[in-house]
């Protein structure tokens, strides 16, 4: 099975580089397009990139003159792919280098899964501080990882969920969808393994205070819509 790579871009030029290493040094060889989407940074965001396609025909950039939103950027970059299998990638994180293997092979074995997440290892970046919403034994074991950066899904399950919804722009729309697919019943598995590092710096969307709000916010939403279910 195939599988598109999905790379929102914002300003990430110090960051992307090693995104898209993790993502070559994969050890099975799935991967149709690295289809990276550069939402109006203002940094060489785009001069990295473009260096990068140059080096490896599979990658591809796709432009957003302004910032529309993490979310936008990761729809538009769905849309102009065609793999059977979608993943994700945040320009500040990395792949562990087993992580499709894991992934795809529990999708084979299970056909029925609509997705496949995995544990996630968040890692202080050199001279960074540690923001107040990581706590510090988040830094020393595992996490869950129901994110983007460890989701593999099937194509026809991510439509059938629906697209990220763009409204959300501080972070948002993952748990949204997320929440969509439990609402629906999708058949998924967490693989109780590490499948990458979650680099916490000064940029992450989980600094942004209006992320708080959205989630307040998609809670109410969702507890809304059971309700109107009953």
């Amino acid at each position: 099975m195939d599988v598109d790579v999905i790379i929102p871009v914002f300003n990430g030029a110090r960051f992307v580089e090693h995104a898209v290493a993790s993502v070559q040094a994969q050890t099975v060889d799935v991967v149709r397009q690295i289809i990276c989407v550069d939402d109006g940074s203002s940094d060489e965001s785009r001069d990295v990139l473009e260096r990068l396609a140059s080096a490896d025909p599979r990658l591809t950039v796709l432009a957003q003159e302004t910032n529309l939103g993490v979310a936008a950027a990761r729809n538009r970059a769905v849309r102009h792919g065609d793999a059977a299998l979608v993943a994700f990638l945040d320009h500040d994180d990395e792949w562990l280098p087993d992580k499709l293997a894991a992934q795809l092979e529990a999708l084979e074995q299970e056909p029925d899964l609509g997705y496949v997440v995995g544990q996630q290892q968040m890692v202080l970046d050199p001279g960074a501080v540690r923001p107040a919403w990581c706590l510090p034994e988040w830094l020393q074991t595992p996490q869950k990882g129901f994110l983007p950066s460890t989701l593999v899904v099937r194509r026809g399950c991510f439509e059938h969920v629906g697209p990220l919804e763009e409204r959300f722009r501080a972070g948002g729309d993952d748990s949204d969808w997320f929440a969509r697919a439990r609402r629906l019943g999708v058949p998924f598995r967490h693989l109780d393994r590490v499948v990458m590092r979650r680099r916490i710096h000064g940029e992450n969307l989980s600094n942004d205070r209006s992320g708080s709000r959205e989630l307040l916010d998609l809670v109410r939403q969702h507890a809304a819509n059971r309700k109107a279910q009953k």
